[in-house]
C-alpha cells in the first residue's frame, strides 16, 4: 500500500512539474496589442437572480467599451421573482441590450446551455462573451478580455475569483476556487486547457458554429464552460489562451452555505466522467491518491503506525508542492493574499476531492431552485434551441420570446 502511495504521489508532482512550465510559458506570452474594437455580444443567463443582479447591471453600466460596438443580451430563464422586470429596465435604458425570456425546458438540453445557445442566436457580434449574473467585473472587462482576440485565437478564458473575503469560510473557498484557475492557467500555457469557468470566457461566434455548438453535449446539466472548451480544444480550429490580469477578472461571490457550496460542487463533478479519456485516467489517479491519503488517516485503528507514518510524510509533500505551485500562480494572478488558511486547507483537502468525485457520479443537486441529475435524457444528432435545424424559426417565435 505504501508503495502505491509513493507512486500515485510520483505522477502528483509530474503534473505539478508540466503545470508550473505551463505557467512560465503562460507568463512569457505577448501581451496583444491594441487592434480596433470587435463587435461584442455579452451574454448573461439569469434564473431568480433579482438579489445578484443589480450589481452585475451597475458593472455592465460602467463598461468602458463603444456602445455601437457591443450587444448585452440578458436572457431571463423562467424566473419567477423579479429577475424579469430588472431585465426590462435596465434594457429600456439602453439601445444596445437585447431582453429574452424562455418559459419551458426541453429534456434533451440542459436550461443553462439553452438560454446560451438562444442568446447566440439572436445576437451578432463577433466575441461571446459570457458572464454569470452574480458577477461584477471592473469597467475595464470586455475592453481587455476583446484586446486578447488576435486573428488566430478562438477562445479566451478568464479569472473569477470570489469576493468578499470576509470570513474564514470565505477564505477558504476563494483559495479552492483559485486552485481551479491556477490549474486552467497551467494547461493553457501548453496549448492543452484543462478547465475554465462560465463567468469569464469569451469564444468567436464563427468557432461556435463551425464545432456546432452544444451538440453531443447539450444533456449534460453542467458544463456549458469546461466541456465546451474541450470540444474547442479537440476540433483545432485555432488558438486558446488564458488570461490573468486583474482587468480582466470578473468576480463572483462565492456560496452562502455548506448546502449551496455542496449542490455546487456536485454540479461541477457530475460530467467528469465525460472528460476526454487522458484527463479522465489523470482524474481518476489524483482521486485514488486523495482516496489512499483519507485512508491513511485512520489505518492507526487498524495497521498501528505502519502505514500511517508514510501518509502523513506524503500530506507534508503533497502539501509543499501544491503551495509552491500555488505561490507561482498567485504572483501572476495578483492573489498573494490567499494563503493564510493554506495549512488547514491542505489537510481537508484529500477528503474534500474524494467526496465531491464520489458524490457527483451519484447524487442529485439543487441548482437555482431546481432538482438536476447530471444529465438529460437523450440528445438529438443537431441541436438548434434545443430542436433539430428546421424547426429553428418555429422555436424562436414561440418560446425564444423579447419582452
Amino acid at each position: 500500500m505504501t508503495a502505491l502511495l509513493l507512486l500515485l504521489t510520483f505522477f502528483y508532482f509530474i503534473i505539478l512539474l508540466w503545470l508550473g512550465i505551463g505557467l512560465q510559458r503562460l507568463k512569457k506570452m505577448p501581451k496583444s496589442p491594441n487592434h480596433g474594437f470587435p463587435t461584442v455580444a455579452l451574454v448573461v443567463c439569469a434564473r431568480n437572480e433579482e438579489q445578484r443582479l443589480p450589481r452585475l447591471l451597475q458593472a455592465l453600466a460602467r463598461q468602458d467599451y463603444p456602445a455601437d460596438r457591443l450587444e448585452i443580451c440578458l436572457v431571463d430563464d423562467r424566473s419567477t421573482d423579479c429577475t424579469g422586470e430588472l431585465i426590462a429596465a435596465f434594457a429600456a435604458a439602453y439601445d444596445n441590450v437585447i431582453p429574452l425570456r424562455i418559459d419551458d425546458t426541453l429534456a434533451n438540453f440542459a436550461p443553462k446551455k439553452r438560454a446560451i445557445d438562444t442568446a447566440i442566436r439572436r445576437t451578432t457580434g463577433e466575441i461571446i462573451l459570457l458572464t454569470d449574473a452574480d458577477a461584477e467585473p471592473g469597467p475595464l472587462w470586455i475592453q481587455e478580455m476583446a484586446r486578447v482576440f488576435t486573428p488566430e485565437v478562438v477562445m479566451v478564458c478568464g479569472y473569477s475569483p470570489y469576493a468578499p473575503r470576509t470570513t474564514f469560510w470565505q477564505k477558504i473557498l476563494a483559495l479552492e476556487y483559485f486552485s481551479h484557475a491556477a490549474v486552467a492557467a497551467g494547461g493553457s500555457g501548453h496549448g492543452r486547457p484543462l478547465t475554465c469557468t462560465g463567468s469569464n470566457m469569451a469564444y468567436r461566434r464563427g468557432a461556435y458554429f463551425r464545432i456546432e455548438g452544444f451538440d453531443g453535449i447539450a444533456h449534460w446539466i453542467s458544463g456549458d464552460d469546461d466541456l465546451l472548451l474541450h470540444k474547442m480544444c479537440a476540433a483545432r480550429i485555432g488558438k486558446i489562451h488564458y488570461v490573468a490580469h486583474p482587468a480582466t477578472h470578473a468576480p463572483v461571490r462565492p456560496p452562502n452555505s455548506w448546502r449551496e457550496f455542496q449542490s455546487q460542487r456536485t454540479r461541477y463533478a457530475s460530467k467528469s466522467l465525460h472528460y476526454e479519456p487522458l484527463l479522465t485516467l489523470s482524474l481518476a489517479l489524483f482521486f485514488l491518491l486523495n482516496l489512499s491519503i483519507g485512508a491513511g488517516w485512520f489505518s492507526i485503528f487498524i495497521a498501528g503506525w505502519n502505514f500511517f507514518i508514510p501518509t502523513l510524510l506524503i500530506i507534508a509533500i503533497k502539501a509543499a508542492g501544491e503551495f509552491l505551485y500555488l505561490r507561482r500562480a498567485a504572483q501572476i494572478f495578483g492573489e498573494k493574499k490567499l494563503f493564510a488558511v493554506f495549512p488547514l486547507a491542505a489537510l481537508l483537502h484529500p477528503f474534500y476531492v474524494v467526496y465531491f468525485a464520489a458524490r457527483g457520479q451519484f447524487a442529485r443537486f439543487t441548482w437555482r431552485g431546481e432538482n438536476f441529475v447530471a444529465r438529460q435524457n437523450t440528445v438529438p444528432q443537431h441541436l438548434c434551441c434545443g430542436f433539430p435545424k428546421e424547426r429553428q424559426n418555429d422555436h424562436q417565435q414561440n418560446t425564444c420570446k423579447s419582452f
